[in-house]
């Protein structure tokens, strides 16, 4: 290890010698950007080489883009708002043919996947982060569990707002350092709050992170952290999201009653943290189903000494960083969403047994994989790295986890075939193209079925089929 990191020095140091600073940055930055996209595209390549729609992309933002126009950016859907998928159907009725919609919505999901990458890197050109920060893209790229969350409008929510939430992090991080300020210019402050502010209306998860965050800089400087505004504005928005997903949204049970509802199964819970937030950092599925046919008490154990060597990890990097506050501030807010989903699912109604399905609600335990397997691998880099350690007991173990979760990695990303089943049991794949065909053929408004299940499919507006048909003519 610590010969190759020695031939990538050297490298970097030729390259640096060869090209002007600014140029050389960028290059560095657009390769790996780059190279993070080739990787996340080979995890299911049909999937961007044959666009398809997903779930509510028809159902809900399709159709109330086509039945209520411009109405439907107000909407709420399971409680919160998704502006830009709103704002990508609108687009979509208005301006494109109905052919064309899988590949503008894939698109739109492509950009939001790779907005986290160009924010990180542009904190690392402006001196806010440092390049050790780049390991964190290994998780980003392949993190497990990544079914429900991989390249799709729906779940973009996840994507969207990551890369605000980290630029935010780092201008908190470079307050009183006594560098300059980022961003300088105002034309790309204005873009910023333009940012914040699709991201504080697309999803609940900006709050979640960036008003702790907000706290966190006021009680520092004892004073309200209203500068900069394009920070702070987009910020205190977002708590709307909080405020109608969970205080207006009524639910079957409430809070006290699921909680004693969770408490009463502690097996449950046992279950739900392994497959949710530990069996991830393992490498996926593959050590869930081992785990669990374990008895209880030794699950525990395996499930305690994960948390272990995260904490472990945790101070071997916190110990590396100017404001360790932020990290155990992200580790904070990632548990709260973990623990939220719990609990709202928990309200809903859902079946404790449905909680430790795989994959069921795998959006909501992103943000905790991708952190700790960051951590464990900065963790491990760090350790490595410096002669003094790299035989240390930490590092060993470490290794250790490193070997078991590439050994028991698993890639879920399936294929989207939309399958249909007649009422004498013939199985038939239903192809999106030869659906809007159809449509042509008959005029009248035909359901499109783009998911499995009964509920997943949309009637176009007759706009819609005008379009549709004299494209196809």
């Amino acid at each position: 290890m610590a010969n190759i990191l020695q031939k990538i020095q050297q490298f970097r140091r030729s390259a640096e010698q060869r090209l002007p600073p600014r140029l050389h940055d960028f290059l560095v930055s657009a390769a790996l950007v780059g190279l993070c996209a080739l990787g996340y595209h080979l995890r299911r390549p049909s999937i961007s080489l044959q666009p398809g729609l997903y779930a509510e992309d028809g159902s809900i933002f399709l159709q109330q883009a086509i039945d209520q126009g411009a109405g439907s950016l107000v909407q709420l859907y399971a409680g919160y708002s998704h502006l830009l998928q709103r704002i990508t159907a609108l687009t979509a009725v208005n301006l494109l043919s109905p052919l064309s919609y899988p590949s503008f919505f894939l698109l739109v999901a492509w950009a939001s996947w790779l907005l986290p990458l160009v924010s990180v890197e542009a904190l690392i050109g402006a001196g806010v982060f440092s390049r050790a920060m780049r390991l964190a893209y290994i998780p980003y790229v392949y993190y497990p569990y990544a079914g429900e969350t991989y390249l799709n409008l729906p779940n973009a929510y996840i994507f969207f707002p990551l890369g605000f939430i980290l630029i935010a992090y780092g201008v908190v991080a470079q307050q009183g350092s006594g560098r300059p300020e980022f961003p300088q210019h105002p034309a790309l402050k204005g873009l910023l709050a333009l940012y914040g502010l699709v991201a504080a209306f697309t999803g609940p998860f900006m709050a979640i992170y960036t008003i702790p965050l907000l706290i966190f800089a006021g009680l520092r400087h004892r004073r309200l952290p209203l500068r900069p505004l394009w920070l702070s504005l987009p910020v205190l928005l977002s708590s709307l999201q909080i405020y109608v997903s969970q205080l207006q949204t009524d639910y079957p049970l409430s809070t006290a009653r699921a909680l004693a509802k969770l408490l009463m199964h502690p097996a449950v819970l046992l279950d739900w943290f392994t497959v949710h937030l530990i069996a991830p950092l393992l490498g996926g599925y593959k050590p869930w189903w081992y785990l669990r046919d374990l008895p209880d008490p030794l699950q525990l154990l395996a499930v305690l000494g994960v948390l272990a060597l995260v904490v472990l990890a945790v101070r071997v990097v916190t110990g590396r960083m100017g404001q360790p506050a932020l990290l155990y501030l992200g580790i904070f807010s990632t548990l709260v969403l973990s623990f939220s989903s719990l609990l709202v699912a928990t309200r809903r109604g859902v079946d404790l047994k449905m909680l430790s399905v795989e994959d069921a609600g795998g959006r909501f335990f992103y943000w905790n994989t991708v952190l700790f397997l960051s951590v464990l691998l900065l963790a491990f880099f760090f350790l490595v790295r410096d002669p003094r350690t790299r035989n240390s007991a930490t590092s060993r173990a470490l290794a250790i986890w490193l070997v078991l979760t590439l050994v028991f990695y698993h890639n879920n990303v399936v294929e989207r075939t939309v399958i249909e089943v007649s009422p004498s049991g013939e199985i038939r794949t239903l192809v999106y193209g030869d659906q809007l065909r159809d449509q042509c053929q008959r005029r009248n408004p035909l359901p499109i079925k783009i998911f499995g299940g009964p509920i997943w499919d949309f009637q176009l507006g007759q706009r819609q089929i005008d379009k549709l048909c004299a494209n196809l003519s």
